[in-house]
């Protein structure tokens, strides 16, 4: 008997490869922002990144999102998505 199938991914930035679920779906809207979540809830292109801050600062230092989405993305919407990412992905401080 056959398994469910579950769906691969591959980060954008660092090149791992997972399920899907363990990957956040950057998506370019036709304004040039960029919209984070974590499906297809969010329709057009589409580019998957771990949920690592890390990989968002390679991807929008490298320009890897902006080439897998074949167009940049605005000044404030790279920003917008990074502080988003910061907020998300933060490592908790060690109190």
């Amino acid at each position: 008997m056959r398994g469910n199938h579950v769906p691969l991914r591959t980060c954008v930035a660092c090149r791992t490869k997972g399920p899907q679920r363990d990957f956040v779906r950057i998506t370019r809207r036709a304004n040039s922002e960029f919209a984070a979540g974590t499906s297809r809830e969010v329709g057009g292109r589409g580019a998957y990144l771990c949920r690592r801050l890390g990989c968002f600062e390679t991807a929008l230092e490298r320009g890897s999102l902006e080439r897998s989405l074949k167009g940049s993305g605005s000044k404030d919407s790279r920003a917008d998505l990074l502080a988003w990412a910061r907020t998300e992905f933060a490592s908790p401080s060690s109190v």
